[in-house]
């Protein structure tokens, strides 16, 4: 057996470089999430920044769920800009954070 090999059989992962070696489009995508992810957690809205985050994890691998995603988030904030209340927010505060 060799002694670098693992106990649990051959890894699955990959190197960032070759998960990112696709299309541009959606490396520009998982860099667009990933720096919304970033201006939510600076402005506080945790939360929001976990969503964000955990949609461009989505998206190196299912592109069309993250583009999903993306849409209710945009559309969430849309709502709340016009109506003062985010759907999101009022669907964790019905289920109690």
């Amino acid at each position: 057996m060799n002694p670098f090999s693992s106990p649990i059989g051959p890894s699955t992962a990959r190197p960032v470089e070759e998960i990112l070696d696709g299309d541009r489009t959606g490396q520009l995508n998982v860099l667009t999430l990933l720096g919304q992810s970033l201006y939510e957690a600076e402005r506080g809205n945790d939360d929001r920044a976990l969503l964000y985050f955990g949609t461009a994890l989505l998206a190196l691998k299912y592109k069309k769920a993250s583009y999903a995603l993306q849409g209710a988030l945009v559309v969430d904030r849309a709502f709340g800009e016009l109506t003062g209340q985010r759907p999101l927010e009022a669907l964790l505060d019905e289920f109690g954070r």
